[in-house]
């Protein structure tokens, strides 16, 4: 697929891409996708990918280049069946004074994984990069996220959070990269992971590689269980055990989905959420 945005568009309604995959057959695919904004133009995109089929692979690319004040915001919900692999390379080059923000919520696969590489080639572009993973049973769900920064006064964020439970595993490997002449830099990282068992383990590996002086960068991770103190609290006013968890892995996940705008997709993925939550209290 190939789609271009033209100079000074706006594109109102969000645009979903749908993957959908069923089936007994023993299936690979890998679509390459590439999405172009001119100057000024503006873009939501919904990458979305459900089914029940058996053994698939899918390894995925999507190829993006954003021109001059140009916005795209890019939704990804992954929700295959748990027999399922799941692949997404993404490839984002941005040019000056544009915005990329990039939600993905994961919930599917055996092994579910994104590539993330963003490169700032022009001044005054911004980067924001948001994830959300929910595993259970023997799931693994991991980010590799690199943010390349080549130009002065841009600005990157990466924030993302996971859920384990289970004998579920996660991986974030974030990296902020500052070229040499990319002064007045702002650019942060954060990764704050949630075991709801003994068994979940996760991996984190935020970095920063930094090629020039007077930036801004900061970068930070925390993994760790519910806190006893917060459930005495939340079940002193009332509460039960089950729903006094359930209660505050909703507050852990609820900044993730609270960001996205549009109403009715954020309903969509609280949606999923929830029912994540109901199956595994």
């Amino acid at each position: 697929i190939c789609l271009v945005i033209q100079k000074g568009i706006e594109i109102e309604t969000p645009l979903r891409i749908l993957f959908i995959c069923s089936g007994d057959e023993k299936i690979m695919i890998s679509p390459r996708i590439h999405i172009d904004l001119e100057e000024s133009s503006s873009l939501t995109l919904v990458e979305q990918h459900v089914g029940d089929c058996d053994e698939y692979l899918f390894n995925g690319s999507i190829i993006m280049n954003i021109e001059a004040d140009a916005l795209l915001e890019h939704i990804r919900i992954q929700n295959n069946s748990k027999k399922t692999i799941n692949m997404g390379n993404l490839h984002v080059r941005q040019h000056k004074g544009s915005n990329f923000t990039f939600d993905q919520f994961a919930f599917g696969g055996i092994l579910g994984r994104i590539n993330l590489y963003a490169d700032l080639i022009e001044e005054g572009a911004n980067c924001t990069l948001r994830g959300l993973s929910l595993s259970n049973d023997e799931q693994h769900l991991d980010a590799h996220i690199i943010t390349d920064h080549h130009a002065p006064y841009c600005t990157s964020s990466q924030n993302f959070k996971s859920i384990l439970k289970d004998s579920s595993s996660g991986v974030f490997n974030g990296r902020s990269i500052v070229q040499n002449k990319a002064e007045k830099t702002d650019s942060n990282q954060s990764n704050k992971n949630l075991l709801l068992s003994k068994n979940a383990l996760m991996n984190s590996n935020p970095q920063l590689v930094i090629y020039t002086d007077d930036v801004q960068c900061s970068h930070g991770s925390s993994t760790g269980a519910l806190e006893p103190e917060a459930l005495f609290y939340i079940r002193s006013r009332g509460l039960d055990q089950v729903s006094a968890r359930a209660l505050l892995v909703r507050g852990f996940a609820s900044e993730i989905i609270e960001a996205l705008k549009d109403n009715e997709i954020r309903d969509h993925v609280t949606n999923y959420f929830d029912q994540w939550i109901d199956k595994n209290k």
